[in-house]
């Protein structure tokens, strides 16, 4: 509540910019890998990949750097890696080192950052670009083409070439035009050859060599000419300046402001922007004003501040705005109640999220593959597909996973998180309680705090004749039920 008055108070803009110069409160790795725990522990005993867990629930749910920490989320949805069957499952180093790779560079340059992720071991590891070899003729080994492709069809270009509002270009004969074909995955395979540990090339390494971005080793580097994209990078031109000339070509393309910018709409305000709302965020993505391409804090600018975001006549529109994916919903409640386990404030230890009745069925770092969760572009049968709309996150939403999220939300509204009882964590629900016996007032906060004030009279109806019901006498039962039945809501689980 403190945070939704200073807002309103200095106005999203100013908001905006103190949360690009506020710092994280932690980092992943010294939690996970350092402490083996919370900032200030006594007993410091978290361990494997469920330390990477709890340290990514600290800094989204305690962490003061709210605008970063809710970017990281969108950036590793669209540069994943995942700790399911992959080569780096129940890497706790690998994947503290990455968050803390995307927590660095989300107010920086894509370029830089585009650069940081593709170097990266973690990534390396998941998309098989680490210790990838040169082709060898004699043998018929050919380079691992893994990151090549999902580097263009995933993180810079896509599948197809864009008009700068996001629109699909067609050619003479009114067909899509492709963005890039196997030839251009085979020249920039060469690029990504040669790559492994800072240091060494195998062998053992330490633990903090995950922290290090890789090495290009020239006895393994491709010599070859490499062509891709309409670019030649001439034979015998080392891997380091191949590399930099691929990620060039690749950062400079015109896909990347509309490709790169809608999908971050779509993660951070609405699922179908229209193609002036993208158009205008490409151009800032291209130019922020100074002539500096990739700019993200001007992206993010752009994003949040357009009167697609800010004004409410669009928030009223039907098609306008995005369902919340499953752990942000989580994230949301143990924000606006602060949520904490009452020995270990600062521990959340919130490990397995997966199970699609039980829980939420999605969790942190655990994606089921490279395309995330759910796709940009998928649209559920029904109005929705009718409509030539789009609902990611309608791709994890169906009859078990939204039945399997009211029975979560009944036991949290009542219980806090305890499934493992080894911090259980419970909200403070002090101010609500002490407006139980007012239902009318008691929804108006919880109308605030967790819908922006967007709750529909027929809503509230529902929700303060089901706590009417509720014996006066028994208050924290009437907050426990305003809360269930409000984070069940639309208004609630869809985002406007």
């Amino acid at each position: 509540m403190a945070e939704i008055q200073r807002v309103a108070s200095i106005g999203p803009a100013a908001w905006i910019e103190q949360q690009f110069n506020t710092p994280s409160m932690d980092s992943h790795w010294d939690y996970a890998m350092v402490r083996n725990g919370p900032p200030g522990c006594t007993v410091c005993n978290s361990a494997h990949m469920n330390s990477v867990m709890e340290s990514f629930w600290m800094q989204a749910v305690r962490g003061p750097d709210q605008l970063r920490q809710r970017t990281v989320l969108a950036l590793g949805e669209i540069f994943v890696v995942s700790d399911v069957n992959s080569a780096i499952e129940s890497n706790n180093g690998a994947h503290t080192s990455y968050l803390d790779m995307l927590s660095r560079n989300a107010f920086g340059n894509f370029r830089q950052l585009l650069e940081q992720v593709s170097t990266h071991p973690a990534m390396g590891k998941y998309l098989s670009h680490f210790q990838n070899e040169r082709e060898n003729p004699a043998t018929g080994r050919i380079p691992d083409e893994n990151f090549a492709r999902e580097v263009m069809q995933l993180f810079t270009i896509g599948l197809w070439q864009l008009n700068p509002d996001g629109s699909r270009r067609r050619d003479a004969s009114g067909n899509f035009i492709p963005t890039y074909g196997q030839d251009d995955v085979s020249g920039l395979a060469r690029v990504f050859t040669g790559w492994s540990w800072a240091g060494r090339w195998e062998g053992s390494y330490p633990t903090d060599s995950w922290r290090q971005q890789m090495q290009n080793y020239p006895n393994y580097h491709s010599s070859s000419e490499k062509r891709f994209l309409g670019v030649t990078i001439p034979a015998n031109t080392s891997g380091d300046v191949s590399l930099r000339i691929a990620l060039d070509t690749l950062f400079n393309h015109p896909n990347v402001g509309p490709f790169i910018g809608s999908q971050l709409i779509q993660r951070l305000v609405t699922s179908n922007p229209s193609p002036a709302y993208v158009g205008r965020v490409s151009a800032v993505f291209n130019n922020n004003g100074s002539g500096v391409r990739g700019d993200m804090r001007a992206v993010l600018r752009a994003i949040l501040l357009d009167p697609e975001a800010r004004d409410a006549s669009f928030a009223n529109q039907a098609t306008w705005g995005k369902l919340r994916e499953p752990m942000v919903r989580f994230g949301n409640w143990m924000r606006a109640f602060d949520a904490r386990a009452q020995s270990q404030p600062l521990r959340y230890a919130i490990w397995n999220l997966e199970d699609n009745v039980t829980s939420l069925g999605q969790n942190p770092l655990r994606p089921p593959s490279v395309f995330n969760w759910f796709r940009p572009g998928y649209a559920p049968p029904g109005e929705v597909l009718n409509r030539g709309l789009v609902a990611p996150e309608f791709q994890i939403t169906h009859e078990t996973t939204t039945t399997g999220y009211v029975n979560f939300v009944a036991r949290l509204a009542e219980r806090g998180y305890d499934d493992y009882d080894a911090a259980p964590i419970v909200p403070n629900y002090a101010p609500e309680i002490a407006l139980a016996s007012n239902p009318a007032a008691l929804m108006d906060r919880l109308n605030l705090l967790l819908m922006a004030g967007r709750m529909s009279p027929s809503t509230r109806q529902i929700i303060v004749d089901a706590v009417n019901a509720v014996p006066s006498s028994q208050s924290a039962r009437r907050v426990h039920t305003a809360v269930a039945l409000t984070m069940i809501s639309p208004e609630f689980v869809v985002q406007k």
